[in-house]
C-alpha cells in the first residue's frame, strides 16, 4: 500500500512517498523512494521485491535519456535482468522517475506516461487531487494519508534540479 506524488517546480523535479509497508506497518527508512546520485529520483508502487530489484538494477544501469523509446528499452532491460535474478519474475509494479529533466511513470504493461505532476499506487486520486489543487508532492501525500488506510506517514521527499532548457511535458 502506497502512494508516491511528484511534480515540476520551476528548476527542480520533487517526489515524495508516504512509509506504509502493508496494512498498518510503517517504515520510517526508504522503501518506496529513492535518489541516486543527483540525477535520477524514482519511487515504487506494487511488490517491495520489484522495487528493491529496480534499486539494484539502477547501481549500473540508467535509461540514455527520458525519451519513450529509451524509457522503453530501460524498462525492458530490467526486466530481462529481473528473470535472470529470480526465476519466474512477473513485473507487477509501477515506478515513478525524476530523470533528465522529466518526470514519468512506467508500469508492468509498459506503458509510458509524462506529466508535470502526478502520482501513482494506492493514494493516487487523493494525491492526484491535491497536486491538482496547488499542493506540494510532501502535501499531496499527507493528505492521501489523512484520506485513506492504505497510505500512512511519515512523508519523505526528494529534490533533483532540471537541466536548464528542459522542456515541460506535453
Amino acid at each position: 500500500m502506497t502512494v508516491i506524488a511528484g511534480k515540476i517546480v520551476d528548476d527542480r523535479i520533487l517526489i515524495a512517498a508516504d512509509s506504509q509497508v502493508t496494512w498498518g506497518q510503517a517504515k520510517t527508512e526508504g522503501t518506496k523512494l529513492y535518489k541516486i546520485g543527483e540525477a535520477l529520483v524514482f519511487g515504487g508502487s506494487g511488490h517491495l521485491r520489484d522495487v528493491n530489484l529496480m534499486r539494484l538494477f539502477l547501481d549500473t544501469h540508467t535509461p540514455a535519456s527520458s525519451d519513450e523509446r529509451d524509457v522503453l528499452e530501460f524498462y525492458a532491460e530490467y526486466v530481462e535482468w529481473a528473470k535472470r535474478k529470480m526465476s519466474g519474475f512477473e513485473a507487477h509494479s509501477s515506478f515513478l522517475f525524476a530523470f533528465d529533466g522529466k518526470l514519468f511513470e512506467i508500469d508492468s504493461d509498459f506503458d509510458v506516461t509524462y506529466a508535470d505532476s502526478t502520482a501513482i499506487g494506492s493514494g493516487w486520486e487523493y494525491a492526484r487531487a491535491a497536486l491538482h489543487l496547488g499542493h506540494s508532492p510532501s502535501e499531496a501525500v499527507q493528505v492521501a494519508c489523512d484520506l485513506t488506510i492504505f497510505c500512512a506517514p511519515p512523508v519523505t521527499e526528494f529534490s533533483i534540479a532540471r537541466p536548464q532548457g528542459s522542456a515541460t511535458p506535453s
